[in-house]
């Protein structure tokens, strides 16, 4: 899993909801299906990926928030 693949989950998320930082967690899915593959495991390694980094947050059971530090850096 390369950093290159996380941004473009990030980048295909903000092309999808260009107005927003709350986006849904099936959202996120079909943006890492897109992306990265189908496979289950293949998901929450890149979801778990993703928040380590800090480019998303929890916010509740169905949503996450996108908090903007893959643009900065």
């Amino acid at each position: 899993m390369a950093i290159e693949r996380l941004e473009r989950v990030m980048w295909r998320l903000r092309k999808e909801y260009p107005n927003t930082n709350q986006v849904t967690n099936s959202a996120l899915r079909r943006a890492i299906d897109m992306e990265c593959g189908t496979d289950i495991r293949t998901y929450k390694s890149n979801r778990k990926a993703l928040i380590r980094i800090g480019f998303i947050k929890h916010k509740n059971k169905s949503k996450v928030y996108i908090t903007n530090k893959d643009l900065g850096g």
